[in-house]
């Protein structure tokens, strides 16, 4: 193989968009290259059909892998912003039994996933959020949602859901929407101001006050 091919993820669920951005840069260079060859042919008043031909071609394959990438990217899927939360804490990262390489999940799970986080934060009363109604939710059973869950971010529900909550938390406060410890909590579904303090401390490493305006 060479250095082209070594750089794809053969086992990427993105595979196919992954080789057409590999070929985007050597057919560039090809492009240029010829369009090069064919103005030095003209001066020289040689035939320039092979010349022509080969940048036409090659400005059509160009054309082609644009509209592959812009029509894969149209139906994309939305990634989960767990995996971001997970990628940018190494305490969230340790509370995983096992590494979570969102790569390695198919587009319909991530999808999957992406309605479960938006049920968990579009959630008014997150207090009252149970693993019941948030199957009910996804369309699964409690059992599979367990399942689910384990398998695809290597954790149980409730520490899926307290590691969302408290990101919501997070941004509350960055964002200096409340002015107490005790107006965050409850508005992520903590009852127990010194409980939620601890928890926030576990997977930030600083305390909530620490956050709030002075």
């Amino acid at each position: 193989m060479n250095d082209q091919t070594n750089m794809i993820d053969w086992s990427s669920p993105d595979v196919l968009l992954e080789i057409v951005n590999s070929i985007k840069t050597p057919l560039s260079s090809i492009m240029a290259a010829n369009d090069k060859a064919a103005k030095q042919i003209f001066g020289e008043g040689i035939t320039q059909n092979a010349a022509v031909i080969t940048l036409e071609n090659s400005k059509i394959i160009a054309n082609l892998i644009e509209e592959v990438i812009r029509k894969t990217k149209a139906t994309e899927v939305k990634e989960p912003l767990f995996f971001e939360i997970y990628r940018d804490n190494p305490q969230v990262q340790a509370m995983c039994s096992k590494e979570v390489d969102s790569k390695r999940i198919s587009k319909t799970d991530k999808a999957w996933l992406l309605d479960l986080e938006q049920v968990v934060f579009n959630e008014p009363q997150l207090d009252q959020l149970s693993l019941f109604g948030l199957a009910f939710e996804v369309s699964v059973s409690e059992r599979q949602l367990h399942r689910n869950i384990k398998k695809f971010l290597s954790l149980t529900p409730n520490k899926y859901i307290r590691i969302l909550k408290l990101h919501k938390a997070k941004k509350l406060l960055e964002e200096y929407a409340y002015r107490t410890i005790s107006e965050v909590s409850y508005a992520v579904g903590f009852s127990d101001a010194h409980y939620f303090s601890n928890l926030f401390y576990k997977q930030y490493g600083a305390m909530p006050k620490d956050l709030l305006p002075a």
